[in-house]
């Protein structure tokens, strides 16, 4: 079924005036008999995927001058230190970049590290899953996984980097080490390879997460992805 410039506005989360400005170039809406613009859910779907991918690297700094620090509040400057570590940055670049106490950044460091699941499985009684709950999947599966995602709704695809096995809390239980890597935005199905472009070959805990209705769609660990 097509869709109204209002339906199109709510799927993409813009207002009606941003949806014309898409018409004729990414959008290209038909007429019906009333002379009403209608519009294909796939086209929308895949602009929707795009713009939840450029939200993600909405914050990425390219050559931006320094904020004055004084300005900063400490969640704002955590940020800032995520941003250029996620880049790879040097310790000095990001002194210099930022204008920050060196033992900050080596603080932040340390947080950036030591990932949420790790942070579990330092205590007692973790509360992250165990290696049974996960599935273990082939990269046969995970293809046909990904290729039968549906075609009109955004689903997040979310990677983390499968360790292995964390013997861990009171009972010494088989917990799955994940160090959470990020993910991406997709419309319809997707392959094998958007996954490895981006993070390159490695084991992997792979999720899709769909928004209508929001909730997991599936979840696996993947050994030895290439």
């Amino acid at each position: 079924m097509l869709l109204s410039r209002a339906q199109v506005a709510e799927r993409i989360g813009a207002s009606v005036a941003t949806v014309r400005r898409y018409e004729g170039t990414l959008l290209h809406p038909h007429l019906d008999k009333d002379g009403t613009h209608r519009f294909d859910p796939k086209e929308v779907t895949a602009l929707a995927a795009s713009r939840a991918n450029q939200a993600l690297d909405r914050g990425k700094i390219r050559n931006a001058k320094p904020v004055v620090s004084d300005a900063r509040t400490r969640g704002e400057i955590a940020a800032l230190v995520f941003e250029r570590l996620e880049q790879r940055q040097s310790h000095a670049e990001i002194v210099i970049g930022l204008r920050i106490e060196p033992e900050l950044v080596g603080e932040l460091f340390d947080q950036y590290c030591l990932g949420l699941t790790e942070r579990q499985l330092r205590k007692r009684e973790p509360r992250v899953p165990l290696m049974e709950d996960i599935e273990t999947a082939t990269r046969l599966d995970l293809t046909k996984r990904l290729g039968a995602l549906p075609e009109v709704e955004v689903t997040r695809i979310s990677i983390g980097r499968w360790r292995g096995v964390y013997p861990a809390g009171d009972d010494k239980a088989d917990y799955a080490w994940i160090v959470e890597l990020g993910g991406f935005h997709v419309s319809g199905g997707c392959t094998v390879d958007e996954i490895t472009q981006r993070y390159g070959p490695g084991s992997y805990r792979i999720s899709a997460y769909g928004f209508n209705p929001p909730g997991l769609r599936w979840e696996l660990l993947i050994e030895d992805l290439a």
